[in-house]
């Protein structure tokens, strides 16, 4: 019985332990905007919306993307532009008071856009741009369509009032987070749209300096006040990051707002609000992100993840790394073990390899959950592999190889003439004791005739010798 007892035991706690904590996040405040959404800024994780994606009236949260364009178009925030006799006579609502003939430059136009939210100045510019208001209007929902805007319809850079004028919250949102995280853009964007005072020196038609003012409270304003929930706040907010305000008669209140805190950043968009309600409406999204939610990293951009097989490579394989910084939005409660990842390399990739290449997946999990896929990049470029690589040999083996082939092929040309020496050698000697032989044989030879010479003489001598003495005797 305590053993059946301890089994239910142990099957509940493994259970238990696979199955995926489920979090709440608390009920969404009422707004007084008709539509509205919020972001993550780093992960564009919608965290919440409302009617997000129905058409409104964007006012001047337009002069986003007059600004996207002109900071892509121009490399040169110094140059000087100047203003056309039309465009001071063309303006309603906000504007700097621009002249006919008045020089300044895109930076001082680009601070009356993000300040004062001048229409002036976003003509100027859009003209510059674009060259014309309407190929620049052109240029804007082409762009728009690029960063993932699906009912945008712009027709003009400053925002004022058209019945073809349309966005939405989503829309307008997907604008925002490219120019705060874009690199090339993000820098100058931020700066301006944090800027609480602009300041324009005198020009060459404008004897006075121009003192301009960020129309965003939510960087500001501690004295104006409004109710978020049933709580009466000041507009300014614990760390805004910007961005833009827009206001006419029939969009109403309008902002694209963001702040950061402990690493996260939100973002919120609320369209036709009042002119107070547009603040207390991102006051009150911001609190309700920043209480439910938090951004981790799970990654950061060059960590190792792996390395990969390379096919023909000057080396068997290439270390690769995750590609950008990756981060996913959790709840507030989770854990960071809440958070995994799974790194799935391809099994070989063709040389030459670059650097930077894509060679594998970094899946990142929310408990089970499958919520982002990543690059993993080579690490450094690959260059093909010699001759011997078909053989699955890198360059370091192949060296190795060759060294070894020279080395035993000059070992057998060493012994080759080794062997040549000593042939020749012993021919030598063969040859010398041939020599001597016959030298010797010759010696006898000379010798055995000198012998037998000799013997010839004695011979005949005696002979001689032997008839004087018969004939002396006779």
């Amino acid at each position: 019985m305590k053993r059946k007892l301890w089994i239910l035991l142990l099957t509940l706690i493994m259970l238990l332990g696979s199955v995926t904590p489920s979090f709440g996040a608390s009920a969404f405040p009422e707004l007084i905007g008709e539509t509205a959404i919020v972001m993550d800024m780093k992960t564009g994780e919608i965290l919440h919306e409302k009617n997000a994606h129905e058409q409104r009236y964007p006012a001047s949260t337009t002069k986003v993307m007059t600004t996207i364009l002109t900071l892509e178009h121009f490399k040169d925030l110094n140059e000087k532009l100047v203003v056309d006799d039309v465009t001071p006579f063309e303006v309603e609502g906000s504007h700097i008071a621009l002249e006919p003939k008045e020089v300044l430059t895109v930076h001082q136009l680009l601070g009356g856009l993000l300040t004062e939210s001048a229409n002036d100045c976003a003509l100027v510019l859009g003209k510059h741009v674009g060259g014309s208001t309407e190929d620049f209007a052109r240029m804007m929902n082409q762009k728009a369509k690029e960063l993932g805007a699906l009912n945008t319809n712009f027709v003009n850079p400053n925002g004022l009032h058209n019945p073809e004028h349309k966005s939405t919250a989503y829309d307008l949102a997907m604008m925002a987070r490219y120019a705060m995280t874009n690199p090339a853009i993000s820098p100058i964007f931020r700066e301006f749209v944090t800027t609480y005072k602009y300041e324009i020196p005198v020009t060459n038609v404008k004897n006075e300096m121009r003192h301009l003012y960020n129309t965003n409270r939510l960087l500001y304003d501690t004295v104006n006040k409004v109710y978020v929930g049933n709580q009466k706040r000041v507009c300014k907010y614990e760390g805004v990051t910007g961005i833009k305000t827009g206001y006419t008669s029939h969009a109403g209140g309008c902002l694209i707002a963001s702040a950061e805190r402990n690493g996260s950043e939100f973002l919120t968009v609320t369209l036709k609000s009042t002119d107070m309600g547009r603040f207390a409406d991102s006051i009150a999204m911001l609190d309700w992100a920043f209480a439910n939610y938090r951004t981790y990293q799970a990654l950061s951009q060059g960590d190792p993840v792996g390395e990969v097989n390379v096919k023909r490579g000057a080396v068997k394989t290439v270390k690769a790394a995750c590609a950008a910084d990756i981060f996913t939005t959790i709840p507030m409660e989770a854990e960071d073990s809440f958070v995994t990842t799974k790194v799935i390399m391809n099994e070989t990739v063709q040389a030459p390899v670059s650097k930077n290449q894509v060679v594998g997946k970094i899946q990142v999990y929310e408990g089970e959950e499958l919520v982002g896929e990543y690059d993993a990049v080579a690490v450094e470029a690959v260059e093909k592999g010699g001759l011997l690589s078909i053989f699955g040999l890198d360059n370091a083996q192949a060296k190795k190889v060759y060294i070894g082939f020279v080395v035993t092929i000059l070992l057998i040309m060493a012994l080759f003439w080794s062997w040549v020496a000593y042939k020749k050698r012993q021919i030598a000697k063969r040859k010398a004791r041939r020599e001597e032989r016959q030298k010797r044989i010759a010696e006898a030879k000379a010798q055995k005739e000198q012998e037998d010479e000799e013997y010839r003489k004695r011979a005949e001598w005696e002979k001689e010798y032997d008839k004087r003495y018969e004939n002396r005797y006779r």
